[in-house]
């Protein structure tokens, strides 16, 4: 195993970004059927029938203002009256994810991490990413990833130039571990850099560096380099109203949020999970992965959290979910943290443990006595608990060493003989006594780098039918499983809700609103080893989830708790046949009402490179033919699942792919 093994460098930032477009977040009114990957003309509300726009006014009206009311306040006696505007807080987003400034704040090494840099000179070194944001369902909050275009550390060759050290490009990462108790949310993402595409600087320019060396000759006999980040503090720059003011000055303006970003860089073995971290989990003591006791649930469970609205409603006063958060204890603030063995080391990784203190402040929530870490064992049948150590947890520990915590045992020790079949929990002292905040848990866990499925539609029988699968890994105790297993697969479709209105001019209404539905389950027979593919078939175009519960679970089977489960998404696009349409009716205005009219609306930051409309906009169908041989690049099936794919966004059917295929090919004359 490699997971957070040494050696590692950890790094740390305070203006990682990300610039999402947010036009498709469906927030406030209903403009986008996701199932069919079309525009809403007229948006959609109850009580009323909204006018009907060109596409020209549908792109002014993006960026008008709308009154509404959060879902969870509207039918209260003081509903949470707000302004927005339809395309939400960034309009002309581009999908851009970076690391900002990130710099390494520790190297791993030897006995003791080194975090001055006249030690090493790798310390300081810029850690840089580059990367797409994409969400497989622009409305839910745990379907994100990132499609890496690149990955560098950036520091003084041995002449003391700055200097690529080490390049490479990152595979593609998912959420993982939301904690929505810290500002702004926080989640935590894994990829890993192969030795195919991984480049080191030369030796003879390398830098006197222990670390370097160390992660060079790691890979040599490894797969290549694991990366391992959390994203926290993300904050937009301007409220809606400042960004409407922008708007009506005529400006294309952006808005990313700007964070904070902590994580570490090591070497992945080359057989470890790639995007999963695998070790020993350690879980807040209730469902979904221990019984409730009688006792009231944990936050984790009790905390609804759906859209990416939802995540801001944690911070406005008067919502359910600011109540929620403000009226938890900081025990039930705590997410998850997983534990991994490294000979005679326990390296505990804390990315998002433990959330900060409200009001912009960046320190720790407090534990007037201290955080342990703990190890549960039985002797002659007699349960023992030993203390490992105690956690520093705080802010500047955990940004310097990127989240991670280390407690050194001898193998001869109680610790060293019972650490493997022993049971580990983090506590802290609150009012003079022990409260239990981990616990490790006992059930089978279950991994998959197939985060984000994407399958298409096909004609079965009268019907149509997608098909795919994901292929999933079991531990225990972050060890493959070694009996055989059986596996619950639920499937849960997301719905849209529209709000309903209240004026239609000015437009005034309840936010629309996104759920989910059980539509199916079954059971999958695992191996001992724990490797299987689970089958995926679906009978209409949809965001779906597949929730994988465990045997001896505990989770809710009919409310599941996102943050914290196994699962994969999954996005079935919707069958669009363009074959009977000849050549000659292959024309600019059908393939723009087909197809590049979704984007104009949606993402106008695309239509600043090629001018296809509408009308209002740069708008010049003869010039958008010069781009044919691009567009024929970028929709490429060897783009897929790369930076370089278009549409960012990776909801292009197939079929429509085809249709813009053909029309390139005819304008090329090929």
């Amino acid at each position: 195993m490699s997971y957070l093994a040494r050696p590692r460098i950890g790094f740390f930032g305070t203006d990682a970004m990300v610039n999402p477009s947010t036009a498709n977040n469906e927030n406030i009114v209903h403009l986008l059927d996701y199932d069919r990957v079309q525009v809403l003309n007229p948006p959609v509300v109850e009580g009323a029938t909204l006018p009907v726009m060109d596409d020209a006014a549908y792109r002014e009206w993006m960026t008008s203002l709308v009154v509404y009311a959060d879902p969870d306040t509207a039918a209260t006696p003081n509903p949470n009256w707000q302004s927005g505007m339809p395309g939400y807080w960034n309009y002309w987003g581009d999908h851009l994810a970076t690391f900002g400034n990130a710099q390494a704040t520790s190297v791993w090494v030897d006995d003791q991490p080194v975090t001055r840099a006249a030690r090493d000179p790798l310390l300081n070194a810029f850690v840089a990413f580059n990367a797409r944001i994409v969400d497989v369902n622009p409305a839910d909050s745990y379907g994100t990833q990132f499609v890496a275009a690149g990955f560098r550390i950036i520091g003084p060759d041995r002449d003391g130039e700055l200097t690529e050290l080490v390049r490479g490009v990152p595979t593609t990462s998912y959420t993982r571990w939301l904690n929505f108790f810290r500002p702004g949310g926080a989640g935590s993402f894994q990829a890993v850099i192969p030795n195919s595409t991984l480049a080191f600087v030369d030796p003879e320019r390398a830098p006197d560096s222990d670390g370097l060396r160390a992660l060079r000759e790691g890979v040599a006999d490894g797969g290549g380099l694991l990366l391992r980040w959390c994203f926290y503090g993300m904050r937009t720059s301007f409220d809606q109203m400042t960004m409407y003011d922008k708007f009506q000055r005529g400006e294309r303006a952006m808005n990313p949020k700007i964070g904070r970003v902590v994580g570490t860089v090591g070497v992945w073995n080359g057989t470890d999970m790639i995007s999963a971290p695998v070790g020993r989990a350690l879980h807040q003591p209730g469902p979904p992965y221990f019984p409730a006791d009688g006792g009231a649930p944990r936050a984790v469970t009790r905390m609804r959290v759906k859209t990416h609205e939802d995540v801001e409603r944690v911070d406005i006063p008067g919502t359910a979910l600011n109540a929620l958060s403000a009226s938890s204890t900081n025990a039930e603030l705590v997410g998850p943290a997983m534990a991994y063995i490294d000979e005679n080391r326990v390296v505990l990784d804390l990315g998002t443990t433990f959330p900060e203190v409200g009001g912009g402040d960046f320190s720790k929530i407090e534990f007037d006595g201290g955080v342990f870490l703990e190890l549960l064992y039985e002797v002659g049948g007699q349960q023992r608990r030993t203390m490992i150590g105690l956690v520093d947890y705080e802010q500047g520990p955990y940004e310097t060493y990127g989240g991670v915590v280390e407690f050194d045992f001898s193998p001869r020790s109680e610790i060293g003989q019972h650490i493997h079949d022993g049971v580990l929990q983090l506590r802290a002292w609150v009012d003079h006594r022990p409260v239990l905040l981990l616990r490790e848990i006992g059930t089978v866990q279950v991994a998959t780098d197939d985060q984000a499925v994407y399958l298409d539609m096909v004609p079965d029988g009268p019907g149509q039918r997608a098909k795919g699968t994901a292929a999933l890994q079991l531990f225990r105790k972050g060890e493959p499983t070694t009996e055989p297993e059986t596996l619950t697969v639920q499937v849960w479709r997301d719905v849209q809700t529209p709000g309903r209105v209240n004026s239609v001019n000015p437009l005034v209404l309840t936010a629309t609103s996104l759920g989910e539905e059980k539509v199916g389950e079954f059971t999958v027979r695992v191996p001992a080893g724990g490797r299987v593919d689970v089958p995926i078939e679906v009978d209409a175009p949809a965001c779906y989830k597949l929730r994988y519960l465990p045997p001896d679970t505990h989770a809710d089977p009919d409310n599941p708790a996102w943050a914290v489960e196994y699962f994969s998404t999954v996005r079935a696009l919707p069958y669009d046949d363009y074959s009977d349409i000849p050549d000659d009716q292959l024309t600019f205005d059908l393939v723009y009402r087909e197809v590049f009219s979704y984007y104009a609306l949606l993402y106008p930051i695309m239509g600043t490179i090629i001018p296809w409309g509408p009308a209002n906009t740069p708008h010049d169908p003869n010039r958008v033919t010069h781009f044919a041989g691009l567009m024929l690049d970028v929709i490429d099936e060897s783009r897929r699942g790369t930076a370089l794919e278009m549409p960012i966004t990776r909801e292009l059917s197939a079929g429509k792919r085809a249709l813009v295929r053909r029309w390139c090919r005819k304008e090329l004359k090929i």
